[in-house]
């Protein structure tokens, strides 16, 4: 049997005593899966599109402390209001940022040659 199968059996037998039946801790237990979903996602378009936690707060109008709070799940907010502010900062990355410099020329992001 291997790590991964044990791991899911642990985690199914657990949902199954402890929170299955009990509309309270499932929906807990839903939201919980879907900010954990929502943090892996904010850290990979942030990482895919190179920015810093500082940049995306500053462009988010979030702190950094609350960009690492939200990605390690560990965010004790209004999540929805949250990611409304970081999606709105994403897509000010991407259309300010990304996009312009996607369409500039080589000349226009060389130097130049140094002579000696």
């Amino acid at each position: 049997m291997s790590e991964k199968r044990l791991s899911t059996d642990a985690v199914e037998w657990a949902y199954n005593e402890f929170i299955k039946g009990k509309p309270e801790r499932e929906a807990s237990f839903a939201e919980a899966s879907r900010q954990t979903d929502l943090a892996e996602r904010i850290y990979g378009i942030r990482t895919r599109l190179h920015m810093t936690r500082e940049q995306l707060a500053e462009i988010s109008g979030l702190t950094a402390e609350t960009i690492e709070d939200l990605e390690e799940s560990d965010y004790d907010g209004d999540w929805d209001d949250a990611i409304r502010k970081v999606n709105a900062g994403f897509h000010s990355w991407f259309s300010n940022v990304i996009l312009p410099a996607a369409r500039m020329k080589p000349e226009e992001y060389s130097v130049g040659v140094v002579s000696a």
